[in-house]
């Protein structure tokens, strides 16, 4: 049995979702049954996969598998909005609408080359925080503007990497680049910070390492 790693408690529905790394299409072998498939991409090399179940007065009402191409990416804290009468949710490279309590599919956007790290509100439309793009999409799923850094959007602790403000937005790159967008994708300002003292503290240990060994 397949337990789910989110599930959300709305006002009557109940949406539970997995991780369905290891569906095959076309087996009999799946766990479980989807009644609709949404993909992204090329259907034989999909690398995330996600199960939708929806739930009414604990009932199950229908359910959905939606999978893309593209880095591997999991559900997180970031990775679902619950919008416009609808879910959307980060799988892979792309941003898929479905609507609730039908689950259908609404629109796909792919939002980045590799990988949607998170999702987030950005007055009436959302911001993508992406493995190697910023992008800024409107409440249809259309691209309005997308940046890119000087190297890919994360650092190797995972934390402090992104924020959404009151009139900007905060990002940071591998190394330790920070990035001040306005809404409009205009880069307001630029300038280094200082990696996390668990950043440091690695750093230290493998350089002693590369010492012992010579």
């Amino acid at each position: 049995m397949i337990e789910p790693v989110e599930i959300l408690v709305l006002e009557r529905h109940i949406i539970k979702f997995y991780n369905e790394t290891d569906y095959t299409f076309g087996s009999s072998d799946n766990i479980k049954k989807y009644e609709k498939i949404f993909t992204s991409g090329d259907s034989e090399v999909l690398i995330s996969q996600i199960g939708v179940e929806l739930f009414e007065d604990e009932k199950l009402v229908t359910n959905c598998l939606i999978g893309s191409e593209g880095g591997v990416t999991g559900i997180n804290d970031n990775s679902i909005l619950i919008s416009y009468g609808g879910i959307v949710i980060c799988c892979a490279n792309t941003i898929f609408k479905l609507t609730i309590p039908d689950l259908n599919l609404e629109w796909k956007t792919i939002a980045d080359t590799v990988s949607c790290f998170g999702i987030y509100y950005l007055d009436k439309d959302y911001v993508v925080h992406g493995e190697l793009e910023i992008s800024r999409l409107d409440k249809n799923g259309k691209i309005i503007w997308q940046q890119g850094g000087r190297d890919i959007w994360t650092t190797a602790e995972g934390i402090d990497e992104f924020a959404v403000y009151d009139d900007h937005i905060l990002a940071t790159d591998w190394d330790y680049n920070r990035y001040k967008f306005d809404f409009d994708g205009k880069l307001l300002e630029e300038y280094k910070v200082e990696p996390t003292k668990t950043t440091q503290m690695i750093e230290e240990q493998a350089k002693k390492k590369w010492w012992k060994i010579w």
